[in-house]
């Protein structure tokens, strides 16, 4: 009995090292992708492909105590159903000018009506990849 485990556990070995140099050996370097403004200049590179959360940042060149997220658009609001719009908020940085002399939030995507007892993530997905669809007519690239 001992030996039929020392040979399962053999087996179990070499299907664990022949998986991990499979792996280890065949993943193609991918180049680096570079994120360009409208007139073309280099804002970010990335590795991979990024998230759109990623591209956000990186066009909007986010601090690390900005926010952005989806906030409702008082404005645009239908009845009951309010109209989110994806939003940044700038923190104020003493002794620095203001990016922009308004003090409320830069909406970065356009309105989308929502139902109460909608799921948030899926909500921030959707206003998310409309922002980042907004970029890309505005001239923005990914190469």
């Amino acid at each position: 009995m001992s030996a039929r485990l020392a040979q399962f556990d053999s087996l179990l070995s070499r299907r664990r090292a022949a998986r991990t140099t499979t792996t280890t050996n065949t993943s193609p370097v991918q180049p680096p992708r570079t994120l360009r403004d409208p007139w073309g200049e280099p804002v970010a590179e990335f590795s991979r492909f990024p998230s759109d959360l990623a591209l956000l940042k990186a066009a909007f060149r986010l601090q690390a105590d900005d926010w952005i997220g989806p906030l409702a658009d008082d404005g645009q609001s239908h009845r009951l159903n309010a109209a989110w719009r994806l939003a940044l908020l700038r923190a104020d940085r003493h002794g620095r000018a203001r990016y922009s002399r308004d003090v409320g939030p830069q909406w970065l995507s356009s309105p989308r009506v929502a139902r109460p007892g909608e799921r948030p993530a899926a909500l921030r997905r959707e206003l998310h990849a409309a922002a980042v669809q907004q970029l890309w007519l505005a001239g923005w690239k990914l190469a």
